[in-house]
C-alpha cells in the first residue's frame, strides 16, 4: 500500500473507532447515571484512546497474519486486554502530570493499580476487543474498502480539522479548570477566616457553606452584627466574598463547553492539589442549581397568583 493511502485509511480508522468509542461511553454512562453526559476529555464527539487502541490493536493482529497465524479468540482477549489496559495506564497518568488531575479513578474498585487501571475494566477491554476484531472490524472493513480515495482523504482532512481545533479548545478548558479551582480554593480560605472573625464576634458556630451560597440567608446571619461595634467592615467583607463566591460558581455552571463539561464528562475527577475544593465546588453547584430551581418555581407561582387576582373581579 503506497504511504499516502495507509496515511489516509489509518486516520479514517483512527476517527471512525474515536467516534464508536464515544458513543460506547455516553451509553454506558447513560445506563449507569440514567442522563446523557458528553464523555472523553474532548468537546467533541470523539474519543481518541479507543481510536488508537484500536489501531495498535489491528496493527497487531496484522503481525500474527504476517506470520501465517490466525489470531484465535484467546489471543485477541489477551493482547487486547493487555494493550488497551497500559494505554489506559499511560493516558491516565500523562493526563495527572499534565493537569495535576485524575481524570478518572478506579480507587473504588479491589485491586487497582493507583486508580488508573484495575482488573474489572481489563476484563472488560478484553471481551470488548474479541467483538471488535472478530466482530466489528470485519463488517466495517467491506463497507471502508467501497469508499474510494478521493472521498475518504477530504473527510479525513475536515475531521483533522476539527479535531486539532478540539484538542486545543479542550486542553484550554482543562487549564482553565485548574485556575478556576485555585481561585476558589483561595476564596475559600479567605471566607473561613472572615467566618473565624464573625464566630469570634457573636461567639457562634462558623458559617455553613449552605448560608454563604443562599443570600437570603447570608443577610439574616449578618442582621445579628447591626448592634456590634466596628462590625460595618466585617459584614461588608463577608458581603463581597460571598458574592464573588457565587459568581465563581455560577461561571462554571455556564461554561457548558469547557469546566462544566469536564465536571459533568468525569464524574469521578481527582485533583491533587485542590481535592477539597474539586469536591465542594461540585456540592455547591448541585446547591446553587436547586436555589436557582426553587426561585424559578416561587417565580411560577408568584406569577400565576397575580393571574388568579387579575381574573376575579371579571368572574
Amino acid at each position: 500500500m503506497p504511504p499516502i493511502e495507509s496515511v489516509i485509511r489509518t486516520l479514517f480508522w483512527f476517527f471512525l473507532y474515536g467516534i464508536l468509542g464515544w458513543c460506547v461511553e455516553v451509553i454506558y454512562a447513560a445506563l449507569k447515571e440514567h442522563r446523557l453526559v458528553n464523555r472523553g476529555f474532548l468537546c467533541g464527539p470523539l474519543c481518541p484512546i479507543y481510536g488508537i487502541g484500536m489501531l495498535v490493536l489491528l496493527h497487531c493482529m496484522r503481525q500474527f497474519a504476517a506470520r501465517g497465524s490466525t489470531p484465535g479468540v484467546l489471543t485477541v482477549f489477551v493482547v487486547g486486554m493487555v494493550l488497551t489496559t497500559l494505554l489506559e495506564l499511560i493516558g491516565g497518568w500523562v493526563l495527572f502530570k499534565l493537569y495535576r488531575i485524575r481524570w478518572w479513578d478506579y480507587s473504588h474498585l479491589k485491586w487497582n493499580l493507583g486508580g488508573y487501571i484495575c482488573p474489572q475494566f481489563s476484563l472488560l477491554w478484553g471481551l470488548g476487543s474479541v467483538i471488535m476484531v472478530k466482530v466489528v472490524h470485519p463488517l466495517l472493513l467491506r463497507s471502508a474498502g467501497a469508499v474510494p480515495l478521493r472521498i475518504m482523504a477530504p473527510l479525513d482532512a475536515v475531521f483533522l480539522v476539527f479535531f486539532l481545533v478540539d484538542v486545543g479548545a479542550s486542553t484550554a478548558a482543562a487549564i482553565g479548570l485548574n485556575q478556576r479551582l485555585q481561585e476558589i480554593d483561595e476564596l475559600r480560605a479567605k471566607l473561613r477566616i472572615s467566618s473565624d472573625k464573625l464566630t469570634e464576634l457573636l461567639g457562634t458556630g462558623a458559617m455553613t457553606a449552605d448560608t454563604l451560597l443562599d443570600e437570603q440567608k447570608l443577610q439574616l446571619a449578618l442582621a445579628k452584627l447591626e448592634s456590634r461595634d466596628n462590625a460595618a467592615e466585617l459584614r461588608a467583607e463577608l458581603t463581597v466574598r460571598a458574592d464573588l463566591l457565587r459568581a465563581k460558581l455560577r461561571a462554571i455552571d455556564l461554561d457548558k463547553l469547557g469546566t462544566r463539561r469536564l465536571l459533568r464528562a468525569f464524574p469521578r475527577m481527582q485533583s491533587l492539589r485542590y481535592g477539597e475544593t474539586l469536591a465542594s465546588t461540585r456540592a455547591a453547584l448541585v446547591h446553587l442549581r436547586k436555589l436557582a430551581g426553587n426561585a424559578r418555581q416561587a417565580a411560577r407561582q408568584a406569577a400565576s397568583n397575580a393571574a388568579d387576582k387579575l381574573r376575579r373581579p371579571e368572574e
